[in-house]
């Protein structure tokens, strides 16, 4: 990349961090999301991709909690990989617990549980499959997509109109398209950012 130019990089970009499974990993996981985005110029998606971050490694602490009796490479931790190339951003968890992620419905006043929420409703494509270490699961992978490209809102979210609900039979298959919400609640999320900020 010559020096001024910004923008994503012409061949694709790997950055891969493991943490403790600890409460001090989602602030870490923001930071080192957003510093690998600053150092390849792609900080445009940084806002989001810190946000569904902390989510994911908060939902991968709390799987760890349950992991003991799993074994692998990834018991006690959590690991963030982060890929950037031309229009897209794939960041992905992985942690040791190899069930599927749950989505909650939390009520209108409950502090937790937004988080699949969240990851539905700002990423383009988001799903999750099994890890694996030569050849035998041990774990899972929860991932997510950004398009580099895409409008953004004054506060850096992006602008998208809701699309059909994908059906159970087609919700199976990995990695699924983004189901759609109504816009996203930019006073909630708003909220949620703060919150994130204070940990």
């Amino acid at each position: 990349m010559t020096s001024g130019q910004t923008g994503p990089p012409a061949a694709p970009h790997v950055a891969v961090f493991r943490f403790p499974a600890d409460p001090a990993a989602c602030p870490l996981a923001r930071h080192f999301v957003r510093g690998v985005l600053g150092e390849w110029r792609l900080a445009q998606a940084a806002d989001v991709a810190e946000l569904l971050t902390s989510e994911l490694v908060g939902n991968a602490i709390d799987a760890c909690a349950g992991a003991e009796r799993f074994d692998g490479g990834l018991v006690g931790c959590v690991e963030v990989g982060v890929t950037a190339d031309r229009d897209r951003l794939l960041i992905e968890v992985a942690d040791a617990d190899p069930r599927p992620p749950t989505p909650r419905d939390p009520g209108p006043d409950d502090e937790s549980g937004r988080g699949l929420m969240l990851v539905e409703g700002l990423a383009e494509r988001w799903g999750h499959h099994l890890a694996t270490d030569g050849g035998r699961p041990h774990g899972k992978v929860v991932w997510f997509e950004i398009a580099l490209a895409s409008a953004a809102a004054p506060v850096g979210l992006p602008i998208r109109l809701p699309t059909p609900r994908v059906g159970p039979e087609q919700a199976e298959s990995s990695p699924h398209p983004r189901s759609g919400l109504a816009l996203p609640d930019l006073a909630l999320l708003g909220r949620v950012r703060r919150r994130l900020d204070l940990v």
